[in-house]
């Protein structure tokens, strides 16, 4: 049904407007008309996101109710027609930097710097400080380098060696020296070896007793033309 108009006439009291009975029918049909049209909804509100603190408390009696902001330390809030600003004065005001040796305290006067020192840099990127070592020279480096266990050459060799000692503890060094294992002459200088009676043969170190029990072959003398030899083969005793 359409909105009903009252009709008032030309001018005040010409007789040709609606009588107050039937203004007032038009008045009644109009108001059961509108409110018709009126469909009751029901007055409320929500916090919309998936994080964060909502501000929208609840309702009561049509009444949309909003959870107040309150600054905490170091912030504060204003506010205008338009909008709200949230204001901070400071984050962290200091903080503490313990070491083996020493501390540090950073503030707005100090910094914390992350440097590398020998053989090591540092290389801030995306917020990550990383640590690179370089492995070159670290041995010699070390005036004074000791292993905690077995060296493991890795099939490799060891050169420029000045003087290979078991130190203060007893040892021993196994291996080949110019592909002959020692162990095989240990027996020459063995404490308690028996040398025997000595006859007709006179010795004044082991080495000349392993010579003297070793044949030697001097080799044939070939040459282009005769020239004279003079060789010294000491003196051969039974």
């Amino acid at each position: 049904m359409a909105i009903t108009t009252i009709n008032v006439g030309n001018i005040a009291n010409d007789g040709t407007g609606d009588d107050l009975r039937e203004a007032f029918i038009k008045v009644n049909d109009n108001f059961t008309d509108l409110n018709q049209r009126v469909v009751e909804i029901p007055l409320t509100a929500s916090n919309i996101g998936v994080t964060g603190e909502g501000v929208f408390a609840g309702t009561s009696n049509n009444t949309l109710q909003f959870k107040k902001l309150i600054p905490g330390a170091n912030t504060s809030i204003t506010s205008n027609n338009d909008s709200i600003t949230i204001s901070s004065s400071g984050g962290i005001n200091s903080f503490l930097v313990l070491t083996n040796n020493g501390s540090l305290t950073v503030d707005n006067n100090n910094y914390l710097g992350l440097e590398g020192r020998q053989n090591i840099t540092t290389t801030a990127t995306n917020g990550t400080v990383f640590y690179d070592l370089d492995g070159t020279d670290l041995v010699e480096l070390d005036t004074n380098p000791r292993l905690g266990g077995p060296l493991n050459a890795n099939n490799q060799n060891i050169v420029n060696v000045d003087t290979v000692s078991a130190g203060s503890y007893l040892g021993n060094l196994t291996g080949l020296v110019h592909d002959i294992d020692i162990r095989e002459i240990y027996d020459y200088f063995d404490d308690d070896y028996d040398f025997g009676p000595l006859i007709n043969r006179q010795f004044s170190s082991i080495i000349d007793y392993i010579i003297s029990d070793y044949p030697v072959d001097a080799g044939g003398l070939i040459g282009d033309e005769v020239r004279d030899f003079n060789i010294d083969l000491g003196v051969l005793s039974n």
